[in-house]
């Protein structure tokens, strides 16, 4: 691991809030952890913004409450953010979903009177809207601000936490009927109303730590880009200006009708032997201990890995939305940098063998929301996926078919899209980057990799090519948080690749045809006249997350 060890502690006063403890480090770096932002009364209702702090004091030289994830055997998601805790925070954090709404803050240096404010970089975590949360090694952002520093394009750096798994996004007509009663509309979402009240909290305080409020690039990878696109969707969307979407868009992970989560809560009932039509059938699952309720997901989801799943509740979301489309983003976003890394789908590869899939299967599948074979036989051949191919070389073409289905093929859309209708500032790349690290995502460029040449917290592991890389990485993000062009810009649409070999340089598609096979991603989005490819991504959807054990084949 590669950390810094803080110097001191160090202490500022936050008007209205009260005094504020933290850790300073070397180039007088501060980090502040734990912020309560919101508050919650109990499971499954609205967050509001929290204004005061017991006793006008908060110790943020110790990391936060985490909220619930689920806790299994066999889950390899923390190779996926494989940074060690920092020696400074040994201590384990808490599990309490009801104290858990934190942020951490990392600014370049004390906060002067008469000082220009700083950009601000929100972090939004991802993980499925199932795992994750802003107090994962990975996610310190002290080598990030430290290194905006030495580039001389300081940031103030946020990140934090937000309600995920059946805690964060279980909906349904008896939740919405209880929200009603409370005061509130809509269904589900919990965790993305807590994304909106951070967003407010750092529009009420951001300015006392050096920030500009004006000035705010949300930043996301996997569900932290899926928040992102989700939430330029929203009726009422949270106050940033610029966007990076690494890896996901509002397609990614479908939103639910209010009628598909209504099967889900009578699934989580079921599990729990709670008869989901009882008037105390929320009172009962609420006395369920949160870290049971979150453990039970993969058995009640019916895979080791699934998703939790917005809900289209007549609240959220603007009612224009058309949810089976990648859309463009609103003209008052001033710049939006968009990615995604070579072997994304490989995170789908324990569901496909726990799933014992085969071609049939996978066809089966596919055929039953495509409903044309030859269209469907199409999709198959282009991604050389035949009944003849050993067991592991027919997963690993299919796990290839799904990632670029779930990520690849709607940036790719988008991109085209924003090249005529948006006329904000657009930067495209790819990370193929492969990994050396001895685990089971070794020698791939896989879903969540660049977060380790993003935040620097593993750099002890990387060469000097790589290292080299990360730096240059970092700096087109930090670039970019400041209003300025990240890399070098062209007419025509190119992409910035970054790796493999610690190689980066912008490319054309054409020069990257090899790699990306952008002719196929044109061929399936022209199949049907252009309808294909949403029938084929709901189909992989459910492929990869036995949606049919809920929903079944259609």
């Amino acid at each position: 691991m590669s950390f810094q060890a803080p110097v001191s502690k160090c202490r500022t006063s936050i008007p209205g809030l009260g005094t504020l403890d933290g850790l300073q480090y070397p180039k007088g770096v501060q980090q502040f952890c734990g912020i309560p932002y919101g508050r919650l009364s109990k499971r499954w209702t609205r967050s509001v913004l929290q204004t005061s702090w017991a006793g006008e004091y908060h110790d943020g030289t110790r990391l936060g409450n985490n909220c619930p994830n689920p806790e299994t055997d066999g889950d390899d998601s923390d190779d996926l953010v494989p940074v060690p805790p920092a020696p400074h925070f040994s201590d384990p954090p808490i599990v309490d979903e009801l104290s858990a709404l934190v942020m951490n803050i990392v600014i370049p240096h004390a906060c002067g009177a008469n000082e220009k404010p700083l950009p601000v970089f929100v972090y939004i975590h991802g993980g499925s809207f199932l795992y994750g949360g802003a107090n994962l090694p990975i996610f310190d952002a002290v080598n990030l601000v430290s290194h905006s520093l030495s580039i001389g394009l300081p940031i103030i750096y946020v990140n934090f936490n937000y309600r995920v798994g059946i805690g964060g996004f279980l909906a349904g007509s008896a939740i919405a009927a209880e929200l009603e009663k409370d005061g509130w509309a809509g269904s589900g979402n919990f965790g993305f109303a807590d994304q909106q009240i951070a967003f407010e909290w750092v529009q009420n305080y951001i300015r006392l730590f050096g920030g500009d409020p004006e000035n705010v690039t949300a930043v996301g990878e996997s569900a932290g880009s899926i928040s992102i696109s989700n939430q330029l969707l929203a009726n009422t969307p949270p106050i940033f200006h610029r966007v990076v979407c690494m890896s996901g868009s509002s397609v990614s992970i479908p939103p639910w009708t209010i009628e598909q989560h209504d099967c889900f809560f009578q699934a989580v009932c079921a599990h729990f032997q709670i008869d989901p039509a009882a008037a105390d059938a929320l009172d009962k699952l609420r006395a369920i201990p949160q870290q049971k309720l979150a453990n039970a997901t993969p058995a009640i989801h019916g895979v080791p890995s699934g998703t939790g799943n917005p809900c289209i509740d007549g609240w959220f979301y603007r009612a224009d939305v058309d949810h089976s489309q990648v859309h463009t983003p609103p003209v008052w976003l001033t710049g939006l940098m968009l990615g995604d890394t070579y072997h994304e789908g490989v995170i789908f590869h324990l569901n496909l063998v726990e799933g014992e899939e085969n071609f049939e299967s996978v066809r089966q599948i596919l055929q039953s929301f495509i409903q044309d074979e030859s269209h469907t036989d199409t999709i198959l051949k282009a991604y050389q996926i035949t009944d003849n191919l050993p067991l592991p070389e027919l997963l690993g073409r299919v796990e290839h078919m799904c990632g670029d289905a779930i990520f690849k093929i709607p940036n790719y859309l988008l991109a085209q899209k924003c090249e005529s209708d948006y006329p904000g500032e657009t930067y495209l790349y790819h990370f193929d980057q492969r990994s050396r690290l001895k685990n089971v995502f070794e020698g791939t460029s896989y879903h969540a990799h660049e977060l380790l040449y993003l935040f620097g917290n593993l750099d002890n592991e990387m060469n000097d090519d790589e290292q080299n890389m990360a730096r240059h990485f970092a700096s087109a993000w930090v670039r970019f948080a400041n209003g300025l062009v990240p890399w070098e810009s062209s007419e025509d649409r190119r992409w910035m690749v970054w790796g493999p070999l610690g190689v980066f340089e912008l490319k054309s598609e054409q020069e990257d045809e090899a790699d990306r096979n952008y002719e196929r991603m044109d061929m399936v989005l022209r199949l049907g006249d252009g309808t294909v490819w949403k029938k084929w991504l709901s189909g992989v959807d459910s492929l990869v997350n036995r949606r049919w054990r809920l929903f079944g084949y259609s």
